[in-house]
């Protein structure tokens, strides 16, 4: 019983936001765990429990933080459902039969799950997933490009203890060009690979700043390209999308993260429009004439950019997005 619909990312794109609000649909079932991680790391030949208990690498890493919070989770009166599926998640032997096994639980509703690492698979990892299941309907959310590195890079060092604002621009510059943040922040590549698979009318493409601004109406059309009823659950449709305590980002990083990215930005804005076109003009601006002091507000629709960008739309005409979130045959110029 493999799952009838997967999110695939991207990090720090509101996917938390995305499985909060699914998995409390009373149509939807989504695994206790909201990262499986089966076609990045468990499809992939391991060492098995004792390589999990002492090895150093990032799938054995994860592997043992959830067990941990798994754990912490038991006596606050974990059901007998939760500890069975935990137990054969944690100790079973991954193939494809104990993935389709864990979404056993939700017979009879649509299930499905969300691991953003599935972004960057390779095509051989995504005709595994097609070959698994062929029909499945895939969920893919973005997020503007100068916030999202910013947004790992912030988590990474307060997560050592680091001030983010204090490092330099030659040791910012270099986290920056990790090869797996510019993967992770390509998102036409995505698109294109997993178009390669999926007609578009299966892949429902999500901004972030929909989740800002209409989350009713962004989950409207989830729901609809999901072929379930419309329920909100209030305890999560508001529930904050930028992850962290920050509210402002170096006004001198994000022109950095701008130069970076500015060329991939600018074909983005090409495609999409709306949203996009908000990202272009941020990456111009922070460009060539960057906005005074040395802190911006953060998300950048927070900051004076929005407003800029919204009076500059007006000016020229341009049509603002009312709600741009849709299946990505649709999300188009």
């Amino acid at each position: 019983m493999y799952p009838d619909f997967i999110g695939i990312g991207a990090q720090k794109a509101g996917t938390t936001w995305l499985y909060q609000n699914l998995r409390a649909h009373p149509d939807i079932w989504m695994p206790k765990e909201k990262e499986i991680h089966y076609f990045d790391e468990k499809a992939k030949p391991g060492g098995g429990l004792l390589a999990h208990l002492r090895g150093d690498s990032p799938a054995d890493k994860r592997w043992r933080r959830q067990l941990g919070l798994s754990l912490k989770a038991l006596p606050r009166n974990m059901s007998t459902e939760d500890l069975a599926w935990s137990y054969k998640y944690f100790f079973g032997s991954p193939n494809d039969h104990w993935y389709a096994s864990l979404f056993e639980p939700g017979r009879g509703r649509i299930t499905g799950e969300t691991t953003p690492d599935y972004a960057i698979l390779s095509k051989a990892s995504i005709a595994h997933v097609h070959s698994l299941m062929p029909e499945a309907k895939i969920i893919f959310m973005m997020r503007n490009p100068i916030e999202r590195p910013w947004s790992v890079i912030n988590m990474g060092l307060r997560s050592r203890g680091e001030n983010p604002v204090s490092i330099s621009r030659d040791e910012f510059e270099a986290r920056l060009d990790g090869k797996r943040k510019r993967r992770m922040t390509s998102y036409l590549r995505t698109l294109r690979k997993w178009s390669a698979f999926y007609p578009e009318d299966r892949i429902f493409v999500g901004f972030l700043e929909d989740v800002h601004l209409f989350p009713e109406k962004l989950l409207k059309s989830l729901y609809d390209f999901l072929e379930v009823p419309v329920v909100f659950d209030e305890r999560f449709l508001r529930l904050k999308v930028n992850s962290g305590q920050q509210s402002t980002m170096p006004t001198r990083f994000a022109s950095q993260v701008a130069g970076a990215y500015r060329g991939q930005i600018r074909k983005m804005s090409q495609r999409f429009g709306g949203y996009a076109d908000f990202w272009n003009y941020c990456a111009e601006r922070l460009v060539e004439d960057p906005p005074p002091g040395e802190d911006l507000a953060y998300p950048l629709w927070e900051s004076p950019l929005w407003e800029d960008w919204i009076l500059a739309s007006n000016t020229s005409g341009s049509n603002l997005p009312q709600i741009q979130s849709g299946p990505l045959s649709r999300v188009k110029l």
